[in-house]
């Protein structure tokens, strides 16, 4: 079964792609960025296309020229440059979308699996949001994977296509590069482990729902492996560490393992107001019940592992 990434370039693009190999897979990779961008581990032993997702011949050449029948869309413009630029956020992230299901449709693609985001829940009311709560996203990149999720939606209703997704909390893990508010997380905990300052842009109260790299690419696989009569809910909540630390708490937790670790805090006014609008708990239940799914990693153990991991990185 051939087996395609659209923006495997990316932190959980590579991740993914390591996750498949190891299971024997040999991956397409379609990215924007050039081949040099992979770890070195992964070149030579994956198929890579450079190519623009905005790009509809490219698409459809990518998924048609190398008979793809199953599909991981993780291509994506995040919160932050969405935010700067909400007219190619909608061009990467809805015009995108729309061409690889068309993609899908045309060359007999049996199964996409989409990584959408909590960033489609705006302010609620609701004190936990599950997946029925109302998505009424105030910022841009918010707005695209409403329209993503439902573009998916359609597609299998229409035509069949085994479209299924998650909705991911703030990913935390080693190389993140990508522009997200929520990237404090990580950034805090990777300068600490370089021995670098960090300042942090959002109020030291902050908590933003958060996930580890490693539980949200084996909430991916599993998903991908579910058995299609299990499959309800269609796009799912993945749930998050419980409970959410603070941006202090995180930063407390990393001097802990780190002693002397320098963490300052400098509130920015636009990183302020749009976290403001992202929801703070995030409900997984269904994914628990549908397909078994389990957070595995505490924060204590989020950071624990990052800075093994950033300690590996530098060996290798």
């Amino acid at each position: 079964m051939t087996i395609l990434i659209t923006g495997g370039c990316g932190l959980i693009g590579v991740g993914l792609t390591r996750g498949l190999l190891d299971r024997g897979e040999a991956p397409v990779v379609f990215d924007i960025a050039p081949e040099e961008r992979l770890p070195k581990d992964l070149r030579g032993r994956i198929t890579y296309i450079r190519g623009d997702i905005t790009n509809w011949a490219e698409v459809l050449n990518a998924v048609k020229d190398h008979g793809i029948r199953e599909l991981f869309h993780l291509a994506g413009l995040l919160s932050a440059p969405s935010e700067a630029n909400p007219w190619r956020s909608y061009s990467v992230n809805v015009e995108g979308t729309f061409y690889v299901m068309e993609a899908a449709r045309l060359f007999g693609v049996n199964k996409v699996v989409f990584s959408s985001s909590m960033g489609v829940y705006g302010i609620t009311d609701d004190e936990i949001i599950t997946d029925a709560t109302a998505q009424v996203p105030p910022i841009m990149y918010g707005v695209t994977k409403v329209c993503d999720d439902l573009l998916g939606r359609y597609y299998h209703r229409r035509f069949g296509i085994d479209f299924r997704g998650i909705r991911l909390p703030q990913v935390i893990g080693p190389g993140v590069r990508s522009g997200g508010f929520g990237q404090y997380n990580p950034g805090m905990i990777e300068a600490a482990a370089l021995g670098k300052p960090y300042e942090v842009w959002v109020p030291e109260e902050t908590a933003l729902p958060i996930i580890y790299i490693k539980d949200a690419l084996r909430g991916l696989l599993e998903l991908y492996d579910a058995d299609a009569s299990r499959i309800k809910t269609r796009i799912y909540n993945l749930g998050q560490i419980t409970p959410p630390p603070t941006a202090k708490g995180l930063a407390d937790i990393v001097r802990r393992f780190v002693p002397g670790a320098e963490i300052t805090f400098k509130p920015d006014p636009a990183a302020i107001e749009a976290v403001r609008v992202i929801s703070k708990r995030i409900d997984g239940t269904n994914a628990e019940k549908e397909w078994d799914w389990k957070i595995g990693y505490s924060a204590e153990e989020t950071v624990k592992d990052f800075l093994v991991e950033m300690k590996l990185a530098e060996k290798s």
